[in-house]
């Protein structure tokens, strides 16, 4: 088919078209390709998790076994509906597969492809761009009017409006990726929800530097096991009036983050060396920490992570009187994770 570009690309994560077998979703705003391959599997199949109609694969286990591509999107859902394989960090592993599996495509099942910045002549891009029965999407960084538009609608849909000298506080602090952008906005909504106006006051209170570094050593002590320093620092922020969703928000673009850190592992690389060579940059003082964190946690234990915490955000937003058991029943699992996986490492 071709590469879809704005409405284009909207319209179709909306209503994806029957015809199409494959999407490939790429670029340098990694946010934005997770958010839209979301879409697109929920859009599909009604749920990030249905266990029937949603697989999830690896680039290496594709690179192994090309065969594997074909074989999941020909199986026939068991409780019927349209599956999904979900692909993510797609590259060589992918194009091979599926340079064999496209020209004839079997089914009706859309395989749903994650991968990073792919320049115009790569192997995968131009077979998705070539293919009558396959979409590409790229995903850049949000200028300025475009996360000025997703700000104010972000805000709106919780019925919020925004001091203009807010607004241009905010928009200095946020960055380029679309997903870290929604976290913060979001953050922002939950803690000034019924107020009707988010203040400059309120952007400074919440997106500011102590109140980030706060929430950065309650989810290090998660994602290290550290059971009871995870519970007194979220009982911590709690006390400052901060509802508890925002906490499910960053713990898992940090469970996020872990994966894209450790899909970048080479074999006999140390996680410290990982750690120092991120881009953007991780702070100083949580290196060290962080490092720990991805020595511990093996890709599959992180996606299963991302999974609880998608669980508990929408359970947050669906039961809010109970918000604060629900995050904290999450985190403690999540804890309880990370320190069995570090003592087996011992």
């Amino acid at each position: 088919m071709t590469e879809l570009k704005g409405g284009r690309a909207d319209a179709f994560l909306n209503k994806p078209d029957p015809k199409v077998k494959a999407a490939l979703i790429h670029g340098s705003d990694e946010g934005l390709v997770r958010e839209r391959a979301r879409a697109l599997v929920k859009a599909v199949a009604g749920t990030l998790d249905d266990p029937f109609n949603v697989v999830r694969l690896e680039d290496d286990a594709l690179g192994s076994d090309p065969g594997l591509l074909a074989d999941e999107a020909q199986a026939i859902s068991l409780m019927g509906g349209r599956r999904v394989v979900w692909v993510r960090g797609a590259g060589s592993g992918l194009a091979r597969a599926a340079a064999a599996y496209l020209p004839d495509a079997p089914g009706d099942a859309l395989i749903v492809a994650e991968a990073g910045t792919l320049r115009k002549g790569d192997k995968l891009r131009k077979l998705f761009e070539a293919q009558d029965n396959a979409v590409a999407m790229a995903c850049y960084a949000d200028g300025a009017g475009a996360l000025r538009t997703l700000i104010v609608e972000q805000l709106r849909g919780h019925g919020l409006a925004i001091a203009a000298d807010a607004l241009e506080r905010l928009q200095a602090q946020l960055g380029g990726d679309r997903q870290l952008s929604r976290a913060e906005v979001e953050k922002l909504a939950l803690y000034c929800e019924g107020a009707g106006e988010v203040t400059l006051e309120d952007v400074d209170a919440i997106c500011g530097e102590a109140s980030a570094l706060a929430l950065d050593d309650l989810i290090d002590a998660v994602f290290e096991g550290d059971l009871e320093g995870a519970d007194t620092r979220f009982g911590r922020f709690l006390a400052t009036g901060m509802p508890a969703a925002t906490v499910i928000v960053a713990a898992a673009n940090h469970a996020a983050a872990l994966q894209r850190l450790k899909a970048k592992m080479t074999p006999g690389q140390s996680a410290d060396a990982v750690v120092r060579g991120a881009r953007p940059p991780i702070y100083f003082k949580r290196q060290a920490s962080v490092a720990r964190q991805l020595s511990a946690w093996d890709l599959s234990a992180l996606l299963a992570a991302s999974d609880t915490l998608g669980e508990a955000e929408l359970k947050t937003r669906e039961f809010a009187s109970l918000a604060e058991a629900i995050a904290s029943r999450a985190l403690l699992s999540l804890a309880r994770s990370a320190r069995t996986a570090r003592y087996r490492r011992v």
